[in-house]
C-alpha cells in the first residue's frame, strides 16, 4: 500500500467500523426502498388501467406507452443507485482510512472543450491532490465539496490532511479527518502502475479494479 511506504498512517480496523459511518450508509440506503416503492406504485397504476379499459382501449395504449417507459427510466435508476450504495460499503469494508496530506488546487485534465495538445485536449479543473512525503502530487480526485455525506460538511479552505480508503491507483472513500462526512471518488482515469498481489486482490475484492486489468 503507498501510504505505507511513504510512512503515512494507516488506521487499524475497516473504515466501515467508523462510528457514525454506518447510520449514513444505512440512510443513504433507504432510497432503494422508496425507489422499489415507487415501481411498484407504477405498476398497480398501469395495472389498474389495463383491468379497467382493456389493452386495446384508449386508456390501456395511453397507460403503455406513459407508464412502461416511465418504469422502466425509475428501474434503471434504483439499479444504478444499488449498485454505487453497494460499491461504498465493500470499500469501505475491504479498506481501514489512511491518512493522507492534501491541498486543493485545479490540475491539467483531459477535456473536450479545452486546447489540444500532442494529440489530446487538456483543460484544467478543481481537484484535492494527495501529496507525497516531498510535497509533489501522488494523485488527484474531483473536488468533494458537493457530495459530502454524513454530519455537516467541512469549510473548502481548510483541509490540509484527508482520510482515504480506497486504491489510490482507482479510486475510494475520502472523508475529513475523523471519517465522517466521506464521500464516494474516483480517478478520471484509472492509474497504469502495477499493484502488489495483496493490493490488486482487496482492489477486486472491493469493486475497484476495472474489469479488464
Amino acid at each position: 500500500m503507498t501510504a505505507h511506504e511513504y510512512g503515512y498512517q494507516v488506521l487499524p480496523g475497516a473504515a466501515l467500523d467508523t462510528p457514525g459511518v454506518e447510520a449514513v450508509l444505512r440512510r443513504r440506503e433507504r432510497g432503494l426502498r422508496q425507489g422499489a416503492a415507487l415501481i411498484a406504485a407504477e405498476a398497480v397504476l398501469l395495472l389498474a388501467a389495463l383491468l379497467f379499459g382493456g389493452p386495446a382501449s384508449l386508456l390501456g395504449g395511453v397507460a403503455l406507452a406513459v407508464l412502461v417507459p416511465v418504469m422502466a427510466v425509475t428501474a434503471g435508476v434504483v439499479l444504478l443507485w444499488r449498485r454505487a450504495r453497494r460499491k461504498e460499503r465493500r470499500v469501505m469494508a475491504v479498506y481501514g482510512w489512511q491518512v493522507w496530506p492534501c491541498r486543493a488546487e485545479a490540475v491539467r485534465v483531459a477535456s473536450a472543450d479545452g486546447e489540444r495538445a500532442q494529440g489530446r485536449r487538456w483543460g484544467t479543473a478543481g481537484r484535492i491532490v494527495l501529496l507525497r512525503p516531498d510535497g509533489r502530487s501522488h494523485c488527484s480526485f474531483p473536488l468533494p465539496w458537493d457530495g459530502w455525506e454524513g454530519p455537516k460538511a467541512p469549510q473548502r479552505h481548510v483541509l490540509d490532511e484527508v482520510w482515504f480508503a480506497g486504491d489510490t491507483r482507482f479510486g475510494g472513500m475520502l472523508a475529513v479527518p475523523g471519517g465522517l462526512p466521506f464521500r464516494y471518488v474516483r480517478r478520471s482515469a484509472p492509474g497504469l502502475g502495477q499493484g502488489a498481489p495483496a493490493e490488486d486482490e482487496a482492489a477486486r475484492r472491493a469493486g475497484l479494479m476495472p474489469r479488464k486489468r
